[in-house]
């Protein structure tokens, strides 16, 4: 768990902990009992951990919470519980994401929620490398300028999106850098959560700014 986005040594210990004093967390709104798991914590993270048997089948998922009312109105609109949505294909195939589009919600989040209801359930660890930070990269100090890095999209906005390298500082990719075309609309490129290779191009520590770019070559 140190490894997952927004957790680190401290916070999963205090996962491991509660759990062991509370038995079986039974949902994923439990996590904000932990000790010192805020709200940020829990939206970077909630989306990497399962409950197994909870009463939500979302919570072993891999459906962000910011996600779950999406699927709850494709349900309501099927006439099926989210346990039916989740098990029959033939529902999740008379979907029109087209209908599910919002501010809030692009087309890449709901391609992602309909890959993750067809494979409820599914150890991520099995399937993908675990992720991990640079080693190397402790502090802003430690950068420098043409470094490669693994890193975890935490924010989108419609300038760019905010990458966590594994420091206290978020760095930028502007729209610009996303990809090597033009791009109108950041969420055709990323999506939250998205595991990311960047370039670092500047570094500005006094005023704690890191300048990313999504196009290495």
């Amino acid at each position: 768990m140190t490894y997952v986005s927004g957790l680190g040594p401290s916070l999963a210990q205090n996962i491991v902990n509660y759990r062991a004093k509370n038995g079986a967390f039974k949902s994923r709104k439990e996590l904000l009992k932990v000790p010192r798991l805020g709200e940020k914590a829990f939206e970077q993270a909630a989306g990497f951990l399962r409950i197994p048997d909870a009463e939500n089948p979302l919570d072993n998922s891999a459906v962000h919470p910011e996600s779950y009312p999406v699927v709850e109105a494709m349900a309501k609109d099927l006439k099926c519980g989210i346990s039916d949505l989740i098990k029959e294909k033939s529902i999740r195939n008379t979907i029109k994401l087209d209908c599910y589009l919002s501010e809030k919600t692009g087309m890449p989040t709901l391609v992602d929620i309909m890959q993750e209801l067809d494979k409820p359930g599914r150890d991520p660890r099995s399937a993908i490398k675990v992720f991990e930070f640079d080693p190397n990269v402790k502090t802003i100090a430690d950068l420098r300028e043409g470094q490669i890095l693994p890193g975890i999209i935490n924010n989108i906005t419609n300038f760019g999106c905010f990458v966590d390298i594994g420091i206290k500082e978020k760095g930028l990719v502007h729209i610009s850098n996303l990809a090597e075309k033009f791009v109108s609309d950041p969420t055709e490129i990323v999506s939250i959560h998205q595991h990311v290779q960047v370039k670092v191009l500047n570094i500005d520590a006094e005023r704690k700014r890191i300048q990313l770019s999504m196009i290495i070559n």
